[in-house]
């Protein structure tokens, strides 16, 4: 059971189409795919689509995990993973080694404002260990993409 009773649900309408997000940052960048959509960067995008659920296998006992992604992308190359994390857990980083291992799927994972102070440092440690294996990891994706659109009141 996680510890995160504090963080708010959204509920939204982002490009006329209803969605109840986990946190304000799904919805900011919810908002940011719509305008790279709106501007031809991207084809379409989903956000949690049940279609785009992975089955990852791990390496003890056969065991296999279960994997949806927060954004599919869809791009002119095909498509894309964006992932958001507000805290990035140790079960968390297992589950997009795995992904990035198993999938040709490009990855990228978003953090709102993730440094590395001491407080953070472990779950900075594990976004960096990612690096080589994703496409690419936004550390403050509110300065440096949220503080420069315009993201609707909710």
């Amino acid at each position: 059971m996680s510890n995160f009773g504090h963080v708010k649900r959204v509920t939204a309408s982002v490009g006329g189409r209803e969605y109840t997000f986990r946190s304000k940052l799904e919805y900011f960048w919810a908002c940011w795919c719509e305008i790279r959509k709106e501007q031809g960067i991207i084809k379409d995008w989903w956000f949690e689509d049940p279609d785009a659920m992975m089955e990852l296998g791990t390496r003890y006992f056969g065991n296999k995990k279960l994997y949806l992604p927060d954004f599919v992308i869809q791009t002119d190359d095909g498509y894309e993973i964006e992932e958001t994390k507000g805290w990035f857990s140790s079960k968390d980083y297992t589950k997009m080694k795995l992904a990035a291992e198993q999938y040709d799927n490009p990855i990228t994972l978003i953090f709102a404002n993730l440094t590395n102070c001491k407080s953070c440092r472990a779950q900075y440690d594990r976004a960096k260990r990612l690096e080589p294996l994703i496409k690419r990891v936004i550390f403050d994706a509110k300065k440096t993409i949220f503080d420069k659109i315009p993201i609707p009141e909710i």
